[in-house]
């Protein structure tokens, strides 16, 4: 759907972008590590586009409602969040790139111990390194890695070129140091006539003990999360609640009413809230982040 959009955008605004692509040539390398498939100026048109589309929407139907709601104020007010809530899309689209880079080279992260490993499965059996990225793209557990060695196998089988290039191109669109280095170590290893099945299997080794120290490392910040939680969550809501019984009896201003409905607030909305916070921060932290 993206695609689609960005193609839509592109013609409706795309003699506009050409214009000003040259300002944008820092975001192409990051669309590319990104994987989002799609050029720079399509990207480009798509930002303009959208940023327009907001700023209108903005203009018209937020003016439209707040003029309704506070009379000639409003009118002021839908002048004011126009060029705040376009100038905020603009940005979000110039960072959204980067955000993709830095998220893709974490979930590379977590399955390239597993994938080098298979690989280095595949290479102990004898099987050609073309067909090893093949088998490679077609198993799904390995996400982003899979989709690498598919690219590597549809570079070698459509567009003909040789493994070593494959290596290369793969090794320069990834935005995963770790893979880069596989990469260009297996393609010294091909060019030499080492043991690849050799390399990987040292190579996988290597992932596999950082990838352990990540669990230690995780379990450690997990015992303190836990800690946070209880103290947060559960005593927080203890204290909560029988300081607000208090405040029920001494003052005079809060009714017993009053301070039930805040209790219930509290519980039905704050805890929730705060329990789901907790969660992603865990996931974050965890080795394989948030899916």
């Amino acid at each position: 759907m993206l695609k689609e959009y960005s193609e839509f955008c592109y013609n409706q605004v795309g003699s506009y972008a050409l214009q000003v692509i040259h300002y944008f040539e820092d975001l192409s390398p990051q669309l590319a590590k990104a994987g989002l498939n799609i050029s720079l100026p399509e990207y480009v048109s798509m930002m303009f586009f959208t940023t327009g589309l907001v700023g209108l929407l903005t203009l018209t139907l937020g003016g439209t409602l707040l003029t309704m709601s506070m009379g000639v104020g409003g009118i002021i007010m839908a002048f004011i969040l126009t060029p705040i809530f376009s100038l905020g899309t603009a940005f979000v689209f110039y960072l959204y790139p980067a955000i993709m880079v830095k998220d893709r080279a974490s979930r590379i992260k977590d399955t390239l111990p597993f994938a080098t490993m298979y690989l280095s499965t595949l290479a102990g059996t004898g099987t050609a390194l073309p067909q090893i990225f093949k088998n490679l793209g077609e198993v799904d557990e390995y996400g982003e890695v899979s989709k690498e060695a598919e690219k590597i196998s549809r570079d070698i089988e459509t567009f003909g070129m040789d493994i070593s290039e494959a290596l290369e191109r793969s090794a320069n669109r990834s935005p995963s140091e770790d893979y880069q280095e596989l990469m260009w170590g297996m393609n010294h290893v091909i060019t030499t006539g080492g043991s690849l099945r050799e390399f990987l299997r040292q190579r996988s080794e290597a992932l596999m003990n950082e990838y352990k120290r990540r669990i230690e490392e995780f379990s450690e910040q997990l015992s303190l999360l836990v800690e946070m939680y209880i103290t947060v969550v559960v005593v927080g809501s203890i204290i909560f609640t029988s300081m607000s019984a208090v405040m029920s009896t001494i003052s005079q201003d809060l009714s017993a009413n009053q301070i039930v409905g805040i209790q219930l607030v509290a519980i039905l909305f704050g805890l929730p809230v705060i329990s789901g916070m907790f969660i992603l921060l865990v996931q974050g932290m965890s080795p394989g982040g948030i899916r």
